[in-house]
């Protein structure tokens, strides 16, 4: 009979996104994988069969967290703390960011993007500036303005556009000439008010 596996499919996971979040796809290999579970490579193919089975693993750890991360509580506005949680998730989990939305992984996004959408519209459910508006404009609204979030998360994720270290700086310091809460603030309601028509 053989051994016992100690590792389950989810501990193969785990192991996988921790690689992935601290060194990015390129770091990835069934010998990280068992590196950070201090085991064979057997477990992991024995569970997933394949590396692609275990990156799809993780792209979908990867948008719970950032579901998670968006819809943090920062400022009590929470279309607001949807903007900043998108661009600090973008600064503060730079690989996890590229990683949800890099070329090669893209379609398991796609996959999972429904579900998180309508999370993230839930947040917004009590709001408001959405309450009575039709599903259509909400959307449309929400569409806009992830466009402008994810030009701007791109250019921190890359580093073309520095923020500085630590959550409170960030949401407070100078971001084209304003702080950043104030710059996405603004942003927001002029995406609002020029699309709810």
């Amino acid at each position: 009979m053989p051994p016992k596996q100690r590792f389950s499919s989810e501990d193969v996971i785990d192991a996988a996104f921790n690689v992935v979040r601290q060194h990015g796809w390129q770091g990835l290999s069934a010998r990280a994988i068992a590196k950070e579970l201090n085991a064979s490579t057997r477990p992991i193919y024995d569970h997933l069969k394949s590396m692609k089975n275990i990156e799809k693993g993780v792209v979908k750890k990867a948008l719970a967290m950032y579901v998670e991360y968006i819809g943090r509580d920062r400022t009590g506005d929470k279309w607001l703390d949807q903007a900043l949680g998108y661009v600090l998730f973008a600064k503060n989990e730079k690989h996890l960011f590229r990683c949800i939305n890099d070329e090669e992984h893209v379609q398991y996004q796609r996959e999972f993007a429904k579900q998180h959408w309508a999370a993230l519209g839930e947040q917004l459910a009590d709001d408001v500036r959405f309450k009575d508006l039709p599903d259509n404009i909400k959307n449309r609204i929400r569409v806009v303005r992830w466009f402008l979030l994810h030009g701007i998360s791109y250019l921190v994720s890359n580093g073309w556009l520095e923020l500085p270290d630590g959550e409170e700086t960030i949401l407070y310091d100078t971001f084209a000439g304003i702080s950043l809460t104030d710059f996405l603030d603004k942003a927001n309601n002029a995406i609002y008010e020029g699309f709810k028509k």
